[in-house]
């Protein structure tokens, strides 16, 4: 299988394990937000250290672990952001204004990193933007009720945008593991300073919740999110940020078996537009 075609198939994986997130959070509606992210990130943590007692990996040098450190506090401010929104938003909002990391990689990259970005990799994101607005255009709006949640969303790609840019860099000497496992450790570690001081709950849940609980670990988590730092290594942080514009697409469609919440035919119109969008995106890399 040829480098390219493995980087594609590994992007499409995460996607589908990433859009896992909203429907499991949904699904546990009584736990807090801060306790979703907390466990999801300790979760993962834990599986992947266990994971190299088996298997012995290499350390992060000096200089990574610190930049580690810094990208589980944002990566743990994402998550807690994210699901803080949804629980005061919609699905649909939620998830649109989540996936939105792609436009702050793009400015970061063009015009802090001063990076030359094809312009078949703009073409695409914008492409795959168009598609996410016709998805919630119907639904799609920020009335008072809704505001808090949006902006929580909204907030949450900007600090996904910082640890993918964080990852890149530290990705280009470390392998996938040993940096996912001390990343998620570190958001880990975020998130129950936040929990601390906020009085959150963060156990004696039911069984059920703890299911779910482990399975936000395995699924979006170790098979989603670190397959996207994987192919970091490999793809520009703008291209993998895209990745999850297609997120959306799949909740919407999950839900209705799951939810019964049965989709209109802008999603499927959307959905079409941001896989097109997708298929560009990924096939275009940082042009010298």
């Amino acid at each position: 299988m040829k480098k390219s075609t493995r980087i594609n198939l590994i992007l499409i994986i995460a996607l589908v394990c990433v859009s896992t997130a909203s429907i499991i959070a949904r699904w546990l509606i009584d736990v807090p937000a801060v306790s979703l992210a907390l466990w999801r990130m300790l979760t993962a943590s834990i599986f992947l250290w266990v994971y190299c007692l088996s298997k012995p990996k290499t350390k992060l040098s000096k200089k990574n672990r610190w930049l580690t450190a810094l990208s589980g506090v944002f990566l743990g401010l994402h998550f807690l952001f994210f699901f803080g929104a949804l629980k005061l938003t919609t699905i649909a909002n939620a998830t649109f204004l989540a996936t939105l990391s792609p436009i702050f990689t793009l400015i970061i990259e063009k015009f802090i990193l001063k990076r030359q970005l094809s312009s078949g990799l703009v073409s695409g994101i914008l492409i795959a933007i168009v598609g996410l607005i016709i998805i919630v255009w119907n639904d799609f709006n920020f009335e008072s009720a809704h505001l808090r949640g949006n902006l929580l969303s909204l907030t949450c790609s900007f600090w996904i945008c910082i640890t993918y840019l964080l990852t890149n860099k530290i990705r280009q000497n470390t392998s996938t593991i040993v940096y996912s496992r001390s990343l998620y450790f570190w958001a880990a570690v975020t998130l129950f300073i936040v929990a601390l001081f906020t009085g959150a709950e963060t156990y004696s849940f039911s069984g059920m919740e703890y299911t779910g609980l482990v399975l936000l670990g395995l699924i979006p988590t170790i098979f989603g999110h670190s397959l996207l730092y994987y192919a970091l290594k490999f793809v520009p942080p703008t291209a993998v940020a895209s990745v999850p514009l297609g997120e959306p697409v799949i909740a919407s469609i999950a839900a209705m078996f799951i939810f019964q919440e049965f989709a209109e035919i802008n999603v499927f119109i959307g959905g079409f537009i941001i896989l097109t969008g997708l298929f560009i995106t990924i096939k275009f890399k940082i042009t010298n």
